[in-house]
């Protein structure tokens, strides 16, 4: 058995880390993640350069507490992924997204909104559709709950350095925790009328973001 990205710290209770450690791969991951459903859908609109105008579905899948645990915490998770490499998150990410379109686009049609399907079909496609958590799941938590040296080293440096430094290293205070929850959000990327996709530069980094801090 090979040897874990991360372990969990003392904040987690035994139980959670043993079950977060037996997540067996991403695939397990993935197929948990898929049984999900639908709990809310709305196109959201661009209300600022670069892509003012441009449009994105956006849908939030609720799934079982032990399900969003071994998605964002176990190291077999989406966040290990990007660890493993850049080219492996994005591929997961990919994956994760193409398991539940099957999903959202019957939603779309038992709510009446079928006439959308093309732009959200577009959206889902395109290449900055993402997975992700709330980023209210983590108030009220801090410390270290997750025990991945990398991070730890920039959460623990997070008040040295520039400014710039410092702005980085927050995000890795974020990354280092280990929220619970039951909703996770599925934000397609963004659309122009035409169903071309516009990418936004300042969101470039992501992937990188969660390699290096475990947030973005």
């Amino acid at each position: 058995m090979s040897t874990p990205l991360w372990t969990l710290t003392s904040l987690v209770q035994a139980e959670r880390r043993d079950r977060l450690l037996a997540v067996q791969n991403f695939q397990e991951v993935v197929t948990r993640v898929a049984a999900g459903r639908v709990e809310h859908f709305a196109m959201e609109s661009r209300r600022d350069p670069p892509c003012l105008g441009c449009v994105r579905a956006f849908f939030t899948i609720r799934v079982l507490t032990s399900d969003y645990d071994a998605f964002f915490n176990s190291p077999n998770g989406y966040r290990g992924q990007y660890c493993v490499s850049i080219e492996r998150g994005v591929r997961g990410n990919r994956r994760l997204v193409e398991a539940l379109t099957p999903t959202c686009l019957a939603f779309l049609s038992h709510q009446h909104h079928k006439h959308r399907e093309p732009h959200v079909t577009a959206s889902l496609q395109g290449t900055d559709a993402k997975m992700w958590i709330r980023d209210s799941d983590l108030d009220n938590l801090e410390g270290i709950h997750i025990d991945y040296p990398p991070w730890v080293a920039k959460a623990r440096g997070a008040l040295a350095g520039t400014w710039a430094d410092q702005t980085e290293r927050a995000k890795a205070t974020s990354g280092v925790l280990a929220p619970v929850g039951t909703l996770l959000e599925l934000k397609g990327a963004w659309i122009t009328p035409a169903g071309d996709e516009c990418r936004d530069p300042s969101k470039a980094q992501r992937a990188t973001d969660i390699r290096d801090y475990g947030y973005t």
